[in-house]
């Protein structure tokens, strides 16, 4: 290997002439010393990666990582090659990981193509399990890009590490076998571990020597404090929406043990048919328009001499919701489109009877976020008047008035 190491560094590199067709090809790795995989008791150097051509001092430092991670690893270059060591030395018995980035690029700004991860031991025998799986976002369910994904062992907190490619799946293999801390988090100071400002998730594994383990991480930010009711929204004279300053677990069933209306200033309770997370309100009314549509059409089939619409009916046309029981639509297999459980910052109440204008104060209590931690609060709001009806002249009915006000409102801008 050591002769082979040398004719390689005896060769002359050859670059592009000047005045020549400039310089696209990023640089290739031709030579790692120790080898990759390798065994090597008692091992004092450094480890060295060699390339085709000469390599930046640009992010040359940021571009390495070593694991079990070690922040403030000794990094050098030296024309085509990278070297790395640790700060003190080499433990005895552990397996190695160096990760170099694709931020190390060659004189002309061309990048080397993958992110190249070296393995190899000091005396212990390298497994051949695998750890994978993929970072999520709670809220969305959308894959992040480029999070990170950390294995801490519980005997020693030796700590292993990946970043997720572009669409948010992680590979690490060669793992030590162990019980281990798994955590996956967005990194958002890019400071290589998990903040408690960071969304993350974490999970308890074990790793054999030839495990395959595919994990999933959910990741919010957790929250120190339970959530706490900050607006009340009235939607019509049944529904009422309370908005929350944090993110509810939506797989806590909600009911109305949770939720309290008392009128202003006698503190008369409104009665409460059902309290409903924000998922299971929008599949309620998705069900309604089914049962719309269905029941127009029965009624179009039943006319004499009418065709069957097939033209949706326009929302704006729906009567206000009825009441609705608490938890799940009890419908949901007629449903078009399943609803997904996602977090939202708010829960709809629907009252068993129209819920009369005035002043109200709404009471929550026992709610949950994403942390499991539980808050409520209290808030007031103004229920407002219905909206008059349209006459049968399509102008809402009015008490009796002058000729010239309701000229005005039938023309507005025109002064007589």
């Amino acid at each position: 290997m050591l002769p082979a190491l040398a004719a390689l560094q005896g060769c002359a590199h050859v670059s592009a002439p000047r005045g020549g067709p400039p310089d696209t090809i990023p640089p290739l790795l031709i030579a790692v010393e120790p080898e990759s995989l390798s065994v090597v008791p008692g091992f004092e150097g450094e480890v060295r990666f060699e390339f085709d051509e000469g390599i930046s001092e640009r992010n040359v430092a940021l571009a390495v990582t070593l694991y079990p991670y070690e922040g403030r690893a000794r990094i050098s270059k030296r024309s085509r090659e990278i070297r790395v060591r640790p700060r003190d030395r080499w433990v005895d018995g552990r397996i190695y990981h160096i990760v170099v980035d694709t931020v190390i690029q060659d004189l002309f700004n061309n990048r080397i193509e993958r992110p190249i991860r070296f393995v190899f031991s000091t005396g212990t025998p390298i497994t051949s399990n695998s750890v994978r799986g993929t970072v999520v976002d709670r809220v969305t369910e959308q894959r992040l890009p480029l999070a990170r994904f950390d294995l801490i062992r519980m005997r020693d907190t030796v700590r292993y590490g990946a970043v997720a490619d572009t669409a948010g799946r992680f590979r690490l293999d060669a793992v030590p076998v162990g019980e281990y801390l798994a955590i996956g988090y967005q990194d958002v100071n890019n400071n290589r571990r998990a903040d408690e400002f960071d969304r993350s998730d974490t999970l308890a594994v074990e790793v054999g020597a030839a495990d395959t383990l595919d994990l999933t991480f959910n990741v919010f930010h957790h929250d120190t404090i339970g959530p706490q009711l900050r607006r009340v929204v009235p939607i019509d004279s049944l529904t009422t929406e309370l908005r929350f300053d944090q993110y509810l677990d939506p797989n806590v069933p909600l009911s109305v043990e949770n939720v309290e209306i008392l009128s202003l200033p006698d503190s008369v309770p409104v009665q409460v048919e059902g309290v409903l997370h924000d998922w299971q309100y929008r599949g309620y009314l998705q069900t309604l328009r089914l049962e719309q549509a269905a029941a127009a059409r029965a009624a179009a089939a039943q006319a004499p001499g009418d065709t069957l619409a097939e033209a949706p009916i326009p929302e704006d046309t729906l009567p206000p919701p009825a009441p609705a029981p608490a938890g799940p639509p009890p419908t949901e297999a007629a449903q078009v489109e399943e609803i997904e459980p996602l977090p939202a910052r708010r829960v709809l109440v629907i009252a068993r009877t129209p819920i009369a204008p005035g002043a109200y104060l709404v009471q929550a209590s026992r709610l949950l976020n994403l942390t499991g931690l539980e808050g409520g609060g209290e808030a007031q709001y103004e229920q407002p008047a219905p909206e008059p009806e349209e006459s049968d002249e399509g102008t809402p009915d009015r008490p009796p008035g002058d000729e010239r006000t309701q000229a005005r409102e039938r023309h507005p801008g025109k002064e007589r």
